[in-house]
């Protein structure tokens, strides 16, 4: 599994971003903060698949 990013992180990273483009480091962590999304989704959808037909 893709290392872990919190909320807060991710709202860190976006505020630096925002603040300084040029020496940020958003881009990089962009890739980790997908792979979590992806992730979750995967695993939400595989609980609704089995519970759908309950």
């Amino acid at each position: 599994m893709p290392d872990q990013i919190s909320v807060s992180e991710f709202l860190s990273e976006t505020t630096e971003d925002y603040n300084s483009p040029t020496t940020s480091s958003f881009t990089t962590r962009l890739q980790s903060c997908r792979n979590n999304l992806n992730s979750i989704l995967c695993v939400l959808g595989q609980y609704l698949l089995r519970h759908a037909w309950s």
